[in-house]
């Protein structure tokens, strides 16, 4: 059962006592309320430890009949046992209606306390006690803050956060300006589920010299939570799909996926339910975004980025928002899918190189290896040029521009980049978007036969008239 929720029961002769379970964490404080609502029930309550001992045993309360357990101290973290009976129990004779309500109204300072998010205790560091430790849950992707701060005497705070392992994750001493006064965690993201452990000392730590009263606070930083922050992005795998929501307090929800380069893939992005305009994005590692969408065709509340070319290895995010995004007012839940199409390259024959747009390779003509093949991804309406210059040798160079098949011809050149030394096709329209493929040979002509020699081959993309 939760905390501040209302339970209803009843007691008589068929139910004499029920029974019910609750979670608490070492060192919280704890009021059970129970009020006899109907008949004239005289309520009994008893709280069990983990291991079936007896806690607290209460019957009446300020001269009534109803029980209120103002101010139990729990001795540790784990589940405990609420047991509502009646007077007497299967030998009491009153019965009716109850209700049953659980508060946490605050939490100890102790060594060794757990505390939650939002929790503020207060201790003291000297000789005797130069480090106090707690502890508290936290699942992955949450954002944390932790501020620890001098209340009395000359303190130089210093925390350290611990996680299970015993490994310290991030330490501070002083933050700037604060006159040694502040230590603080800001930020800090929480790379697992787990408890983890605040270490609340001085600098110096055991042989520091400074004493005094302090405070220390947890909270939960802004956009805490997995999928709320780039920190926390969700990881989604290709050909996977997950459901978020996005609403005015949540307006982008971030997930994470690796690719190789030239993988192909298809991001789409479906509302579910509300008025919610979909707008997703791909970003890079460093989170700059390379490609977006906002509607699809005739879809006005979905989006889609289709057929994309990854063009690095590495991680990319996903951008899930509304149109609009912060200056937005469309919320709702969405459907997300990442496809992959395979990789651009999966079916390019072996021998062929790869060349991409501005690079230039070089490669020799012979009567052992008459032709080099190459291979490059283009994008429909690319305009591109094709040069062979001869380095050496007495080779007419020649060039092939083919088709994803290496069977069709879509241009070729002997001597248009001048004289019987180079090759040009220059500014070649692309048809289609997919793999092109370049055969760098020479001229058989009667005139010229079996020319040889080495060549550099440069592929550019033009963006002149």
């Amino acid at each position: 059962m939760l905390f501040n929720a209302i339970i209803t029961g009843r007691i008589d002769n068929n139910s004499p006592q029920n029974t019910y379970f609750f979670e608490a964490l070492r060192c919280d404080f704890i009021s059970i309320k129970v009020t006899a609502t109907q008949g004239d029930l005289d309520p009994v309550v008893s709280v069990l430890n983990s291991d079936g001992t007896l806690l607290t045993y209460q019957d009446d309360s300020n001269g009534n009949e109803d029980v209120h357990i103002r101010a139990l101290a729990m001795p540790n973290t784990g589940q405990y046992t609420l047991i509502i009976g009646r007077f007497g129990y299967g030998m009491g004779t009153t019965a009716g209606n109850y209700e049953l309500i659980i508060e946490r109204i605050g939490n100890g300072s102790g060594f060794g306390c757990a505390l939650r998010y939002g929790d503020t205790v207060f201790q003291v560091i000297d000789s005797q006690q130069p480090e106090v430790f707690y502890s508290f849950r936290a699942r992955m992707g949450d954002l944390i803050n932790v501020t620890m701060r001098r209340r009395s005497g000359n303190l130089d705070p210093y925390i350290r956060l611990i996680d299970s392992n015993n490994q310290i994750l991030i330490e501070n001493d002083d933050v700037p300006g604060s006159d040694n006064s502040l230590s603080l965690l800001e930020g800090f993201f929480i790379p697992a589920d787990g408890t983890y452990y605040i270490q609340a000392t001085r600098y110096g730590f055991i042989a520091g010299q400074s004493t005094g009263n302090f405070s220390l606070s947890i909270t939960e930083a802004e956009n805490s939570g997995i999928g709320n922050s780039v920190l926390g992005a969700i990881p989604i795998d290709f050909n996977m799909t997950v459901e978020g929501e996005i609403n005015n307090n949540q307006i982008v929800r971030y997930y994470r996926f690796s690719a190789r380069e030239n993988d192909l893939i298809t991001v789409s992005m479906s509302r579910l339910d509300g008025n919610l305009d979909t707008f997703i994005a791909l970003a890079s590692a460093t989170l700059q975004e390379i490609a977006s969408n906002d509607d699809i065709s005739n879809e006005t509340q979905n989006s889609r980025i289709s057929d994309f070319r990854i063009p690095v290895t590495g991680t990319y995010y996903l951008i899930a928002t509304r149109y609009e995004r912060e200056l937005g007012t469309t919320n709702g839940r969405f459907r997300l899918q990442l496809q992959s199409q395979g990789n651009a390259f999966d079916e390019v024959s072996s021998d062929a190189r790869r060349i991409l747009y501005g690079v230039s390779l070089t490669g020799n003509i012979d009567n052992i290896a008459s032709d080099v093949w190459y291979t490059f991804y283009g994008e429909v309406g690319d305009v591109i040029s094709l040069t062979m210059d001869r380095v050496e040798g007495n080779l007419d160079p020649y060039i092939e521009l083919y088709t994803e098949n290496q069977v069709s011809i879509l241009a070729a050149d002997d001597d248009s980049g001048g004289g019987t030394n180079n090759a040009r096709i220059d500014r070649f329209t692309l048809g289609y978007t997919g793999i092109y493929y370049i055969r760098a040979t020479r001229y058989f002509g009667e005139n010229n036969p079996n020319t040889s020699g080495s060549f550099v081959l440069v592929l550019a993309q033009r963006f002149d008239n």
